[in-house]
């Protein structure tokens, strides 16, 4: 029987409708897994018809090796002074990793993030947060690695945001009728990163149901999530 997993609810309640979140156990889950067969073997044995299934974006853009370990990547002086300004949060790194944010220039280019950098030193101090990550575009701010608590080894990787996220929700939507979404979720915020057409609440309805990050990336080995509405 599906569990939340320890410190989280299994009910949240959103615009006065209540949802149940089932995270589900998979196995590790590598660049040679195929996405629409780890939803067979680990999503459908528990799928009712109406469901929302939630990815975490990690699993979604390992499968598609969109990832670098530690090893492959240098950081530079500019990375290494680009972190002292990047803010610091409780319990999560973020992208004060000098090596996450080579990642960042690697695909950004060097001048747009100094672009970016300019921007959000004279933004800042208005009260505006997160044009960094807007202006360097390329999807930066979905990256992910090198954060204490996540499984190895991919704790020594950097994985970037998955590669087409809506076409990925509807190819599985096609494949097996579920209603699916693609979110980065984590300790700061959660961002939904695409989803099926089908999807039968909002984004911002999403957002909110998962803000306390009810999937568990960690030794939980849980990065799928079923989400059903309760009937009451």
């Amino acid at each position: 029987m599906l569990q939340p997993n320890p410190g989280k609810n299994l009910e949240r309640e959103v615009n006065g409708k209540i949802f149940l979140r089932y995270p589900i156990k998979t196995k590790l889950v590598t660049k040679d897994d195929v996405l629409e067969k780890v939803v067979e073997e680990f999503v459908m044995p528990h799928y009712q018809s109406g469901d929302m299934v939630i990815f975490s974006e990690r699993m979604v853009a390992i499968t598609q090796g969109r990832l670098w370990h530690e090893s492959e990547i240098k950081a530079s002086w500019l990375a290494k002074f680009l972190v002292k300004f990047v803010k610091k949060w409780p319990h999560d790194p973020g992208f004060r990793n000098p090596k996450k944010m080579q990642v960042v220039i690697k695909l950004a280019g060097v001048g747009r993030v100094i672009l970016a950098a300019l921007v959000s030193a004279l933004t800042k101090p208005l009260g505006v947060h997160g044009l960094f990550y807007k202006v360097c575009g390329h999807g930066v701010a979905a990256i992910d690695g090198f954060a204490p608590g996540t499984i190895p080894p991919y704790d020594e990787y950097a994985v970037l945001g998955p590669e087409n996220p809506r076409g990925v929700c509807n190819d599985l939507t096609k494949k097996f009728g579920l209603a699916a979404v693609i979110v980065d979720a984590n300790n700061i915020d959660v961002a939904v990163l695409g989803a099926s057409d089908n999807l039968p609440v909002t984004p911002a309805e999403l957002r909110l149901l998962f803000l306390d990050n009810p999937i568990g990336q960690g030794l939980e080995q849980t990065p799928i999530c079923l989400v059903r509405q309760k009937i009451v």
